[in-house]
């Protein structure tokens, strides 16, 4: 017979065990909305397709993870007792996207006004020059911001945020897509220099030469300060202290090695101007955006640099949208860049010929990622200037137009990982990586498949069913 204190005992664990079984399933099932992520202790994704990475693909097997771990994946899978299990018949599981340079969570200024005038435009502070290297995107992450819902939508779970800027807005940091409060949004990891051919507006520097100027004044001028102060920690004694520079020192990592320089290029004429400035002084990029790059491909292969390439392409000339797509090749097939009217009369001629350089042109944009894979290039994608609804529409064209699936979904994930150096964290879908996942109705390229779910660290978000594939214009990454 037990004793008082043991009927207590036996009576509590009786109402906790009847508790337990009254609680509802969806308790546990983590089906928050997308605005409350709710962290799943053991889920189970049983059942589904699951591409591990570009070419490595389990047809119908498993994935489990716990407290946003991936702890077990494969086609004979042991689930664990305590696991939420979803049925995953007919789905596709791919790990999670990496956005390689983009200002998701950045929030544009608001009514930025007319810039301050200052004394001396040839040498304004630092501020107006749009030179603060020294600050960080992690003070200025806002996780309410409306361009991470849609990224996220579209199955980007981490990426590359930069501060908005100038020349050197400051210092870009890994962001996961989720999240609350900026600290829980922050990824460790590299923390490169933010760099663009963005000049201040009517002060110096204000073109591209200036700008390069002021680059190579800055990082050689940075480099003698760290070297008097080498000198100082070493043996202070007869040797004034060296004066304190936050901008300079902010460019001591970057001299060291210990940080990267990720180079925004929105042009051809850019990209060269960076590759110039990294083979003078010797700094370790990461070059971006390559907009045009098509005539760099060479140049680019041979420097064997980190390479990320814009997601942004040309938008479909207006006239287009009324003719047949075997008239539009015949179109483009009739250009011939050498084509001259006889007489000025000739304007039907002009303008046929003009619509097929227009089609020419852009089909260049459209062929650049296969040109960059076909020459052995392993690039990653940059969503920077460019609206989360467009993303997979681009990929689509760019699929179309020469580029491997594997090569898209590689820049995607697995040479995303490797080229920002966290491809030991994400990037596939491995035991012991993060449990970044995105859960599709079939190939994640295919035109009428939709997201169904993403995992960012464990969190479910379910995007809602209007808001699908990067959602609408207020997910605008620009």
């Amino acid at each position: 017979m037990p004793s008082p204190r043991g009927r207590r005992l036996i009576a509590a664990a009786l109402a906790a065990f009847i508790w337990l079984w009254s609680v509802p399933d969806e308790a546990f099932a983590q089906k928050n909305s997308p605005d409350i992520p709710v962290v799943s202790n053991v889920v189970a994704i049983q059942n589904a397709r699951i591409v591990q990475s570009p070419g490595q693909v389990i047809e119908s097997g498993t994935i489990v993870f716990r407290d946003g771990v991936i702890t077990d994946v494969g086609r004979r899978v042991d689930i664990p007792y305590d696991a939420h299990v979803i049925d995953g018949d007919s789905l596709t599981v791919y790990a999670g996207f990496i956005d390689a340079l983009s200002h998701v969570g950045i929030p544009e200024p608001r009514n930025q006004g007319q810039p301050e005038s200052v004394p001396d435009r040839s040498n304004p502070p630092y501020e107006r020059a749009g030179i603060t290297p020294e600050q960080s995107a992690r003070t200025a992450l806002d996780p309410d911001d409306d361009a991470i819902e849609a990224m996220r939508n579209a199955g980007f779970t981490a990426a590359l945020v930069a501060p908005r800027g100038r020349m050197l807005p400051g210092q870009a940091t890994l962001a996961l897509l989720g999240g609350t409060e900026a600290a829980e949004m922050i990824l460790q990891g590299m923390q490169p220099m933010f760099f663009q051919f963005r000049g201040a507006q009517g002060v110096y520097p204000g073109t591209p030469m200036a700008i390069m100027s002021r680059f190579r004044q800055l990082y050689r001028e940075a480099d003698r300060r760290m070297k008097l102060e080498a000198m100082y920690a070493e043996d202070p004694s007869g040797l004034p202290k060296p004066p304190f520079d936050q901008v300079h020192e902010a460019f001591f990592p970057v001299i060291a090695g210990e940080r990267p320089v990720v180079v925004w290029t929105d042009e051809v004429l850019e990209v060269h101007r960076a590759m110039t400035l990294q083979e003078e002084l010797g700094f370790d990029m990461i070059l971006t955006g390559l907009q045009g790059g098509f005539d760099t491909v060479e140049k680019v292969a041979a420097s064997g640099g980190r390479t990320v390439l814009t997601l942004d392409l040309p938008e479909k000339p207006q006239w287009t949208a009324k003719i047949q797509a075997d008239s539009l090749q015949q179109i483009l097939d009739s250009y011939n860049d050498d084509t001259r009217t006889a007489t000025y009369r000739d304007v039907e001629a002009e303008r046929s010929n003009l619509e097929a350089r227009q089609l020419w042109s852009r089909a260049r944009y459209l062929s650049m990622a296969a040109m960059y894979e076909a020459a052995g290039v392993d690039f990653a994608f940059a969503s920077m200037g460019v609206s989360a609804k467009n993303i997979h529409a681009n990929l689509r064209e760019m699929i179309e137009n020469g580029l491997s699936s594997d090569a898209a979904l590689a820049a995607l994930t697995t040479h995303a990982a490797s080229i920002l150096g966290i491809d030991g964290l994400v990037g596939s879908l491995d035991t012991g990586k993060m449990a970044n996942l995105v859960v599709t109705t079939g190939d994640v390229f295919d035109e009428d498949t939709s997201v169904t779910m993403v995992f960012v660290n464990g969190h479910v978000y379910e995007p809602a069913a209007s808001n699908e594939r990067g959602g609408d214009d207020n997910g605008a990454n620009r």
